[in-house]
């Protein structure tokens, strides 16, 4: 399994999470109990084969707007240079961004083969709440994988900032890869928006 397929079924799991229901509990077992929800919710909504295209699509966004808080995410993936980008060359960032995300996932649905998942404990680091679990493969237990939940909680609501797969963060992972493309370009932050254009359009050729 790829790293990319690991963020992927992440990724999954996290898009359920708006059907997750409410839960009485401790901050960290209210946030367990979430997470192992949403799980379960996203492994139906894998296996729904009549969400297809557009509105495959579509549904993603909405989900992915409404649970992850994408503004603080793209800024940290942007890093040092969300600073000097224009308001202009941000708002076209954070489309660039969102659509890729929604590109890159959905473009993978089918990938799901039957993997199963496990909530295995919390913990608080600083302002985060971290939610450990485990994705089981039933057909090779040696690609099981280790994924940590980075979630944020404003106002009783939790949001999701990033996510850790076997030890990597996919924020900063995505944070190196678009400071290479720029540092690579003098620093010119037009650069990336270039790349990121032909990113998603081979995404959209893929679709």
């Amino acid at each position: 399994m790829t790293l990319m397929h690991r963020a992927f079924f992440g990724f999954l799991l996290c898009f359920a999470l708006v059907a997750a229901p409410a839960f009485a509990g401790s901050k960290g077992e209210t946030a367990e109990q979430f997470v192992e929800s949403l799980g379960d919710t996203a492994i139906a909504m894998v296996t729904d084969k009549s969400l297809v295209g557009e509105a495959r699509r579509e549904e993603f966004r909405k989900l992915l707007n409404a649970n992850f808080d994408m503004r603080w995410i793209g800024q940290f993936v942007l890093g040092k240079h969300w600073r000097r980008a224009s308001p202009e060359q941000r708002e076209t960032y954070l489309k660039l961004f969102e659509e890729s995300i929604v590109f890159t996932y959905t473009n993978q649905f089918d990938a799901y083969s039957g993997q199963t998942f496990e909530v295995t404990g919390n913990s608080e680091t600083g302002r985060y709440t971290v939610v450990s679990s485990r994705i089981v493969d039933p057909a090779n237990s040696s690609s099981n994988v280790l994924v940590d939940w980075r979630l944020i909680e404003d106002d009783g609501t939790f949001k999701i900032v990033d996510v850790v797969i076997e030890g990597i963060s996919m924020g900063i992972t995505q944070r190196n890869e678009y400071s290479a493309v720029i540092d690579g370009s003098g620093g010119k932050i037009d650069s990336l928006l270039v790349k990121m254009e032909e990113i998603l359009e081979n995404l959209r050729r893929r679709a």
